[in-house]
């Protein structure tokens, strides 16, 4: 079965500071700009390069974050796989992905491009899988 993956970076669909940080309102800015996009990749697997941005999010903020998801159900529902830095960065994009999973989005962080390709190509989600929604997000199945 063949795979279509969807490549983008950060500072694609937001502004970025002069040393490439990104705060909580430009992150919900990046769900909202692909989401809208003009090829939205709904039937896309996607994957997001945030390897040139440094990130000044909160625990909570990244918390606030995954909840938006569910705003973009249509989006987000395929495989995401987030490409980023060690350290904190990665820390940060782990929690993300445990509270993505936590509401029945298949979200996961990567600091190898290669581990994140494969993961995005390996056979995962089936075909009538329903996005998450307001009403079941979130809650235990």
């Amino acid at each position: 079965m063949a795979v279509k993956i969807k490549i983008v970076t950060g500072k694609d669909f937001v502004e970025v500071t002069p040393d490439g940080a990104i705060n909580l309102t430009t992150s919900k800015q990046l769900l909202t700009a692909i989401a809208k996009a003009e090829n939205q990749p709904v039937d896309y697997e996607l994957l997001i390069d945030f390897r040139d941005t440094e990130s000044d999010l909160s625990i909570f903020d990244i918390y606030q974050l995954a909840a938006e998801l569910v705003l973009y159900g249509d989006t987000f529902h395929r495989k995401v796989a987030l490409l980023v830095v060690p350290g904190i960065n990665f820390d940060q994009a782990r929690f993300f992905e445990t509270c993505s999973h936590n509401r029945g989005f298949s979200v996961n962080a990567f600091i190898d491009y290669e581990n994140a390709l494969r993961w995005l190509l390996s056979p995962g989600l089936p075909e009538d899988d329903v996005p998450p929604n307001k009403a079941d997000a979130g809650n235990d199945k």
